[in-house]
């Protein structure tokens, strides 16, 4: 009876480890969680060995700083050295490859793929890439070096344990991936209390899901020698910053200063009831209206003040090729206040031509400008009105200025409680102007705003952040794989995954990729 038992409970374990080793299998065979998921994905048996001392080829300057940051990456993720070449003497040695479409090695590839894949992509081909694994080979192809840097984002992912648990290889496969929205952008808000590590954990984190853009806007935060008094003492300085601005230019984004020009002069959040320049030097109160909240269109030295301090925020950002202007609740928190000192005898002319005169100076840098929309829609208007922060009424009408603004400007459309789908941006775009929607921190509000520019085909999005920056990390890439993905795609991604993303970004000793930056010569 005793042995007959012991026979019995080897049979069970003996079935429990045949379940166990299968169920391992079946999870070892499952393809991996890609965010943002690939266009097109074909899964294959033979994968490629990660191996110290494993070489990342590029020969194009382009391509070579993004093998660096590649290299950087699998290092602090996965712990493995790799060696970043231009050239293998050995062109049979196993290597990762990274390759300029129009280089000949680009050209090769592709000829040697031709009828397997679509090329180039069906839809913004300048941010769409190639990657196929195989045993002795892993080549990222694309157009661009944003599209090396959005291969390599994916690579990243399809690192696993070898079937033996010694190392780590790449899943094999085939992706042709490109994204839908051509802009996809977060704002970043740098206020008094915000540290610079939160930051760049945002910046590492936008890249991660594919955005090509970051606007930061330091309100009372960023040191200024032309105006000092517009930020406090013991604040950050343009040497502090610029590591940040590398940092998104190394990884591929356009990095998007912003001045508040108009609305939210004080250069503080409404909530703070402080005011940087006017709670310490009251002999600037001419640059605004009575309570501080707007600067004063009709004092001409507003724009010596404006234009001073685009001039700093372009060389720190340098080479920038956009400015957020703002621009938005010019009414002010305190109530609008009515003074001809102030406003004049035609305030609506006197609001175009600081658009005027802000737009010039932005057009002969060759800077494209954003500013939010709701200075420009009617708070009364039959359809649109209520359903925003529509602030245009009489006797200052600011909305009549938008048939006069130039059609280069980017109008971003903010709403944070929208869940369905919201008039307004397309109400812009049918006027005419590029349109990119601006959600904030809500899972269902990010829904709707991005699928509402998807379906209207939109510039793209701009995520807020506001003071939230840290609750915000789930919501901006959830916006990230809406923004790349099709039409129709549902956002059915486990929140652990979301999580498991932003713990690859640890709290502290941040990597500083910005230092495999090389600017273009």
């Amino acid at each position: 009876m005793p042995i007959q038992t012991s026979r019995s409970f080897a049979g069970i374990v003996s079935g429990i480890l045949v379940s166990a080793l299968a169920t391992a299998a079946a999870i070892a065979d499952a393809p991996p969680l890609v965010t943002p998921p690939p266009r097109h994905v074909a899964w294959t048996a033979a994968g490629f060995d990660l191996k110290a001392g494993g070489p990342i080829v590029a020969a194009e300057p382009q391509a070579r700083q993004v093998t660096r940051l590649l290299a950087r990456e699998i290092q602090r993720l996965h712990r493995i050295d790799q060696t970043v070449v231009s050239d293998l003497p050995d062109q049979d040695t196993p290597a990762i490859r990274l390759v300029l479409a129009d280089s000949p090695p680009g050209k090769a590839f592709l000829q040697k793929v031709f009828g397997q894949i679509q090329w180039p992509p069906e839809r913004n081909p300048e941010e769409g890439y190639v990657l196929e694994v195989g045993p002795r080979e892993t080549v990222i192809l694309a157009r661009s070096q944003r599209g090396l840097v959005y291969g390599c984002q994916t690579l990243l992912q399809l690192v696993e344990p070898t079937a033996a648990g010694a190392g780590k290889r790449l899943r094999g496969a085939r992706i042709v991936d490109y994204p839908q929205l051509g802009f996809r952008a977060v704002h970043v808000c740098i206020f008094p209390n915000t540290e610079l590590a939160a930051v760049r954990q945002m910046i590492l984190l936008a890249a991660r899901f594919k955005y090509n853009a970051v606007v930061i806007e330091p309100w009372a935060s960023l040191t200024s020698k032309k105006r000092p008094e517009t930020a406090y003492d013991n604040t950050y300085t343009p040497e502090q910053i610029r590591p940040l601005v590398e940092l998104g230019q190394a990884l591929g984004m356009e990095m998007i200063p912003m001045l508040n020009s108009w609305g939210h002069a004080s250069g503080m959040r409404s909530r703070s009831s402080e005011h940087v320049v006017l709670d310490r030097y009251p002999q600037h109160k001419d640059l605004y209206e009575a309570d501080g909240w707007s600067f004063c269109l009709s004092n001409p030295a507003v724009y010596d003040h404006l234009f001073d301090r685009y001039d700093e925020l372009l060389e720190l950002f340098a080479p920038a090729r956009y400015f957020h202007l703002g621009l938005d609740e010019a009414w002010g928190h305190l109530g609008l206040k009515d003074s001809k000192e102030i406003r004049g005898d035609d305030p609506l002319k006197l609001i175009r031509s600081h658009l005027d005169k802000l737009h010039g100076y932005f057009a002969r840098r060759n800077v494209q400008v954003l500013v939010w929309h709701d200075m420009f829609l009617e708070r009364d208007h039959p359809q649109l009105g209520r359903q925003s922060p529509a602030n245009s009424f009489p006797p200052f009408n600011t909305h009549l200025a938008l048939p006069t603004l130039p059609r280069d400007v980017i109008i971003a459309a903010w709403n944070y409680t929208a869940t369905d789908q919201w008039p307004v941006p397309k109400y812009f775009s049918d006027q005419g102007f590029p349109v990119v929607v601006c959600p904030w921190k809500t899972k269902r509000n990010t829904i709707a705003l991005v699928d509402t520019a998807k379906k209207h085909d939109l510039l793209g999005h701009l995520a807020t952040t506001w003071d939230s920056l840290d609750v915000c990390q789930p919501s901006v890439a959830e916006a990230g794989v809406l923004a790349w993905t099709a039409p129709g795609y549902k956002l059915n991604i486990p929140f652990d995954h979301w999580l498991a993303a932003i713990r690859a970004l640890p709290i502290c000793d941040l990597p500083k990729l910005e230092e495999t930056f090389v600017p273009a010569r």
